[in-house]
């Protein structure tokens, strides 16, 4: 058998030694080159998360500053403003706020909880109806966002500047393109922006009501004592959802974001979602792949402070009838709530009755379900005056103004006369005391920003001046709102005024007759908001320097002269021609036929000002007042007036020594006191129309 001669055997060691080598070089230089991609992926994908995220930013904060202009609300937007943009400039020329969506909603929700607590169903639906508008101004801000979205489109700010949502979010996208390795470039025009919400909601900064107790919102749906978004947070069978707004803007996370959040009644879309490609390129993909990132970001909204948001005044300038004993008499009193027992009236082409035939009051129909009568009249007025408290109106507080004793107007004890001394002629510098009459007051609710909390003061009033009635706002008239009054009858008199006004004219025994009726006026300045539809003033208090917040002052011991247009003691209004005695008006609460001069009337100021603020967004001014007028029985003036019922006119001379009550704590007001005269307006009721 052959043998087989085999060949000697190799070491395996050198030939194991060069085989791994190389595969350890191979796999060295894949791992390095798949590192050198991995970090170039990384860098890329950092490079567009810092990219795609400034454009989301970008975007929102833009979002933030566009403004339309609405029928229902003025001026809105997703943030606040105070009354800074010219584009917003009302008629009158001052600026107008602006109001952020979300301070709406929080606005109606907290009223219609003080409507709830009060069992107020005229109320709540005043306020439900005030839902409905506001639901349609934010329908038209969402429209203009979602135009916003598109390349191209120029949105407005409030200083009537281009809002280019989509360009802007561009080029901060391409500002923060970050080179790292290899090549990097934006894919044109694949930015795409969108809006919707965000699931289990965000932080808002709307705060919910105070006290918290009352505010009726779960734990869940609030953070910070602020609601959350994209929650619906119901009310009395009214929904709620407020929108993706926080007190900066901030990133969000994108897994979070849709469309449309699932379940919700209605949603206003805020989240701005931003994606883009980038096209990226290394010596292992020649032809390049693209990078798609997404990022979410959350507009903002700077609170608006509203410093002074106006005073509701209740005015007696002959004297409190008995049966008025506070705020809240006006929702339950039988007479002032008895149907279609007012008018509910405009002012047209001006502020009346300044610019007289021109301006004039105009009917509009009543605009609820619920009676029109002078109660529900007050209440509209009411809701007019809390919507412009904002999100602060404290609960207890303003439910106890309208619903606590301890709250009820301050009256003096005893007997509190002053002496009518008054004018024969119009401008005639011989005064003439006709007799002792009860002494008027106005009664003065504020509310402090501060803490929300309603404040109550009180002063001296006289009948004049008379307040304009704004253009396009409300304005009522209740003629006999309160007949058979406890006060009774008070006859002045005998007293002499010259005999010269006409041939046979006045004894030195004429006798006048204040009547137990008092006539009803309201003057709602607040009543329509914005400058579409709002008039001159686009609903903004107006000037009233009784109204303005006082500095505190420990030594309240002073006396002051109170008097038609302040006079007191002294000099008069421009010498008018000689005619009717100022003494008594005819019964109108403008005073129309008496011949006063515009100088008598309460008016707003006129614009621009040094900075085109308005002075009431600074310090009060009237927001609504509530205007009660005895009824006087002219006797054996009678003939030479020309009418058998009007009312005290000018009543100079009175003093009145104001006194300071101590702060008390909600639920009770503030209280505090001063004194002046100054005054306001006056229309009828459906049956008598006095105006001409």
């Amino acid at each position: 058998m052959p043998k087989h001669i085999r060949p000697l055997k190799r070491p395996e060691s050198g030939s194991m030694l060069v085989f791994g080598t190389a595969i350890t070089i191979a796999i060295v230089a894949v791992l390095a080159f798949f590192s050198l991609s991995y970090v170039r992926l990384l860098g890329s994908s950092s490079e567009q998360r810092t990219a795609i995220e400034a454009a989301a930013l970008a975007a929102a904060r833009d979002l933030s500053m566009i403004a339309v202009n609405t029928d229902e609300y003025g001026w809105i937007s997703l943030s606040d403003s105070a009354p800074i943009g010219s584009l917003t400039v009302a008629p009158d020329q001052f600026y107008v706020p602006v109001r952020g969506i979300n301070t709406i909603l929080g606005t109606l929700r907290l009223d219609l909880i003080i409507a709830t607590e009060l069992n107020d169903n005229a109320l709540k639906e005043m306020i439900k109806a005030d839902i409905v508008n506001a639901k349609s101004a934010q329908a038209k801000l969402g429209t203009e966002l979602n135009k916003a979205m598109a390349a191209g489109y120029k949105a407005k700010g409030i200083n009537g500047q281009d809002i280019d949502v989509y360009g802007d979010a561009q080029n901060a996208y391409t500002s923060n393109q970050i080179r790292m390795t290899g090549a990097s470039n934006y894919v044109a025009n694949s930015l795409k922006l969108s809006l919707g919400g965000i699931n289990n909601g965000g932080v808002t900064n709307t705060p919910i009501p105070s006290p918290a107790a009352k505010a009726n919102v779960p734990s869940s749906q609030q953070q910070n004592n602020c609601y959350l978004s994209y929650m619906d947070i119901p009310t009395d069978g009214e929904s709620f959802v407020f929108a993706g707004i926080g007190s900066s803007i901030k990133l969000m996370d994108p897994k979070q974001w849709t469309v449309t959040v699932a379940g919700l009644p209605y949603q206003v879309a805020t989240i701005v979602k931003a994606e883009a490609d980038q096209h990226v390129t290394d010596t292992q993909n020649p032809a390049g792949y693209n990078i798609h990132a997404i990022a979410c970001a959350q507009p903002a909204n700077v609170v608006d402070p509203k410093p002074t948001p106006g005073a509701l005044t209740f005015s007696f300038p002959d004297g409190m009838p008995p049966e008025i004993l506070g705020p809240g008499t006006l929702l339950t009193n039988a007479q002032i709530n008895s149907n279609n027992n007012c008018t509910y009236q405009t002012s047209v082409n001006g502020d009346y009755p300044l610019g007289k035939p021109a301006t004039r009051l105009d009917d509009t129909s009543w605009p609820y379900a619920c009676d029109s009568h002078s109660g529900n009249v007050f209440r509209k007025s009411l809701t007019d005056w809390w919507r412009r408290a904002g999100t602060k109106l404290n609960i207890a507080s303003a439910t106890a103004m309208l619903n606590d004793p301890a709250n009820n107007f301050w009256r003096p004890t005893g007997a509190d006369n002053v002496d009518w001394i008054t004018e024969a002629v119009l401008g005639d510098t011989q005064l003439y005391n006709l007799g002792p009459i009860p002494r008027g007051y106005i009664h003065i609710y504020r509310v402090d920003p501060s803490t929300g909390l309603v404040s109550y003061a009180h002063e001296g009033l006289t009948p004049t001046n008379y307040s304009v009635a704004g253009e396009n706002q409300m304005y009522s008239e209740n003629i006999d709102a309160i007949t058979k009054s406890a006060v009774g009858k008070q006859t002045v008199g005998p007293f002499t005024f010259p005999g010269t006004l006409k041939p046979g004219g006045l004894t030195n025994d004429n006798k006048v007759t204040l009547l137990d009726n008092f006539d009803l006026y309201i003057r709602d300045q607040v009543c329509q908001p914005g400058m579409n539809q709002g008039g001159m003033h686009a609903g903004e208090p107006m000037d009233f320097d009784k109204v303005v917040m006082l500095q505190k002052n420990n030594n309240h011991n002073y006396s002051h002269d109170l008097g038609g247009s302040g006079l007191g003691a002294a000099k008069p209004p421009a010498v008018k021609p000689a005619g009717l005695p100022p003494a008594i008006t005819d019964q109108s609460d403008f005073a129309e036929k008496s011949g006063f001069p515009d100088a008598e009337y309460n008016t707003y100021e006129a614009g621009p000002g040094t900075d085109s603020v308005r002075p009431t967004y600074k310090d009060n001014g009237m927001a609504v007042d509530v205007r009660f007028r005895r009824q006087v029985e002219t006797g054996s003036l009678s003939a030479l007036l020309g009418f058998k019922i009007g009312y005290v006119g000018h009543k100079y001379g009175a003093t009145f020594g104001p006194s300071a009550l101590p702060a008390v704590a909600a639920p009770s007001m503030h209280y505090g006191h001063d004194d002046d005269d100054n005054d306001t307006h006056k229309h009828k009721k459906k049956k008598k129309k006095h105006h001409s």
